[in-house]
């Protein structure tokens, strides 16, 4: 039986539960099914649910809280070390002892390509894979170590990554299970933007709002754990004065929020590698209005419209006034917003063994 260990210093789901995290726990719920053996080590935050609950457990036994739970609620072991009290030599203890035990066949992370799990696990001779999600470390000018195989999520993100490795790079786009984000009817109540903080243009997403007065629109927060709550919710604080914008929690199911959305808001201010939340309103006939930058044009097909510049408003409040005035360009686009979700190279199956391909021999052909 194969085995797939996952490291990460960082939180993993339900705790940090963005699209990563839902895709990378598609991949190993297939790969379950499929004969693998998963397990999971990454990094777990005081404020985290689970830390209080085992928290005052020990204090009501009299006990010290231990610095590493361990629970099966995934479908697998998922080891979580508190981050606040490790040093980095803990990190490299904890994971000596779990690669000793477990004796993985391939060793997964993509938080970073500096993760020193990763990189650990590798120079100790384990095969290792850095699943490239996001470019800030490229971008800043880090390599990706020789030791290490990149795996894009898009073929925009591979040709950036191709420039920091000099190995090749296989291109495995997100697992999107589109029967999970597909709804029977759509309401078209809101203008929805998901996750507002700056990287996704909370700003210019509160600007066109406020330059769309008589439309309505729908902020989902987010749950990336890089911002607090405290500041998850200052970058939102000019949107709860705008009475035409509606703001909700986090939801663990976005049907209920693509049921009653009429257009899709991307107004991506950092170099966004793909967008899956564009595929998942596609597949519910929304049309996406998107910032023309990274692997959005990809993504997105020609079910929507790609604004540039990105970092002016007008361009949103224009493609918005342009869908919600003209009934027949709606549909055309809503007709191509879906046939675009359909896409073969979208199926997350089809990306499952395109994953198992490349892992077992390196060697898959990049997208054109």
């Amino acid at each position: 039986m194969p085995k797939l260990l996952f490291v990460s210093t960082r939180p993993f789901f339900p705790e940090s539960s963005g699209g990563a995290q839902r895709s990378t726990m598609f991949l190993f719920n297939q790969l379950q099914q499929l004969g693998w053996e998963i397990e999971v080590m990454c990094g777990l935050s005081i404020r985290s649910a689970l830390f209080r609950k085992v928290f005052f457990q020990s204090l009501l036994k009299g006990q010290k809280p231990s610095r590493t739970i361990k629970d099966d609620h995934l479908g697998f072991p998922c080891w979580r070390r508190v981050m606040k009290f490790s040093q980095p030599k803990d990190w490299l203890k904890w994971l000596d002892q779990r690669l000793d035990d477990f004796q993985p066949d391939t060793v997964v992370g993509y938080t970073s390509s500096k993760c020193p799990m990763l990189n650990h696990a590798a120079q100790r001779g384990f095969t290792s894979f850095y699943f490239v999600r996001e470019l800030s470390s490229i971008e800043s000018g880090q390599r990706i170590p020789d030791q290490i195989h990149a795996i894009a999520n898009s073929p925009f993100t591979a040709s950036k990554a191709k420039s920091a490795s000099n190995n090749q790079v296989g291109v495995v786009l997100p697992f999107i299970d589109l029967d999970h984000y597909q709804v029977a009817q759509r309401d078209r109540r809101y203008i929805t933007f998901i996750n507002p903080v700056p990287e996704k243009g909370v700003e210019l997403a509160i600007e066109v709002a406020r330059q769309l007065p008589n439309e309505r629109f729908l902020f989902v927060k987010g749950k990336w754990t890089r911002y607090n709550r405290h500041r998850r919710e200052a970058f939102i604080k000019e949107a709860y004065s705008l009475p035409n914008v509606d703001i909700i929690s986090h939801q663990k199911d976005m049907r209920a929020i693509y049921k009653m959305t009429d257009i899709l808001l991307v107004p991506s201010q950092f170099t966004e590698t793909f967008g899956r939340v564009i595929v998942e309103a596609q597949v519910n006939r929304i049309p996406v209005v998107a910032a023309q930058i990274g692997g959005i044009p990809y993504t997105l097909g020609e079910g929507g419209i790609l604004v540039d510049p990105i970092d002016e408003p007008e361009g949103y409040v224009n493609a918005i006034r342009q869908l919600r005035q003209d009934e027949t360009a709606y549909h055309q686009l809503a007709t191509l917003a879906h046939q675009n979700s359909q896409r073969a190279e979208f199926n997350p199956h089809y990306q499952v063994q395109r994953f198992l391909d490349f892992i077992q021999n390196q060697n898959v052909a990049i997208y054109t």
